[in-house]
């Protein structure tokens, strides 16, 4: 096996790589280049960083890293189907680690999906440990007209607390981009992946530090179930357990089956 630069492959090549590799996935990865395009951007996904896998010339797999400071993060890691059970894991990732050691940094991150037992052993293996289960959400808000309005992105970044996961950080909302957009409701904000999908994808919401626990986030569902009627509303299992159940809950939603573990790897 070995490893080369993902800036060395062309970007169509990338994203068919990463949805192979994710193949009979937990989620489904669809090939959508500017899905992967936006993921890149938004989570400071470096192909410099990144390596291909190859065996016997051919590409198995990848490992995407993106970085902020002095903090790395395995952003997504997948073997084709037909490399599966070879090794190839440890294999491509142990360069990586070595290499964020080298220059500095202070830790690596990543998430994994909790039922997938076979990668949280290997990570495990690897020297990483469990700091937090993340958990999700799916549910259809009663629709009650609201103001909603239209804001830039960055409204609602700045409302978010520090020391949330890589794909909540302030920083990865106000690196999103069209089809993503942001609508506030009085105090509250929220990020919304796409409104034009089948579901509404909820990215992210704030209150203002002076509104919270009054309502505001529950009235700005509410105003974007009106505005969408009968789309479900999905909360990827990005959050923190024990940070926002009770809002959540409270508002009709059941929490998700998946769930992920954030785990770190401290140099």
């Amino acid at each position: 096996m070995e490893l080369v630069r993902a800036a060395e492959l062309p970007f169509l090549s990338l994203s068919s790589l990463f949805a192979r590799s994710f193949e009979g996935y937990f989620v489904p990865v669809p090939d959508a280049p500017q899905a992967f395009d936006a993921r890149v951007r938004s989570e400071h996904i470096s192909l410099m960083e990144s390596r291909v896998a190859r065996v016997s010339g051919e590409s198995a797999g990848l490992v995407l890293m993106a970085r902020r400071g002095r903090v790395s993060r395995v952003a997504g890691m997948g073997i084709i189907p037909s490399h599966r059970g070879q090794g190839l894991g440890g294999a491509m990732l142990r360069p990586l680690m070595e290499e964020a050691r080298a220059r500095g940094d202070a830790r690596m991150v990543l998430e994994v999906i909790e039922q997938n037992t076979p990668a949280v052993k290997l990570y495990e293996r690897l020297g990483f440990r469990k700091t937090r289960r993340l958990v999700g959400f799916t549910g259809t808000p009663a629709p009650e007209s609201g103001a909603l309005e239209e804001v830039d992105l960055g409204e609602c970044a700045k409302l978010l607390p520090d020391g949330l996961p890589w794909q909540l950080d302030a920083a990865t909302v106000r690196g999103l981009s069209l089809p993503a957009r942001a609508f506030r409701c009085g105090p509250a904000c929220a990020v919304v992946t796409d409104v034009s999908a089948p579901s509404l994808g909820l990215r992210s919401l704030g209150v203002e530090p002076s509104s919270r626990g009054q309502g505001a986030g529950r009235r700005l569902l509410r105003a974007l179930a009106a505005a969408h009627p009968g789309k479900t509303v999905v909360v990827s299992a990005i959050i923190p357990e024990g940070l926002c159940e009770r809002f959540f809950l409270g508002a009709g939603f059941a929490q998700s089956p998946l769930t992920q573990f954030e785990m770190v790897l401290d140099f």
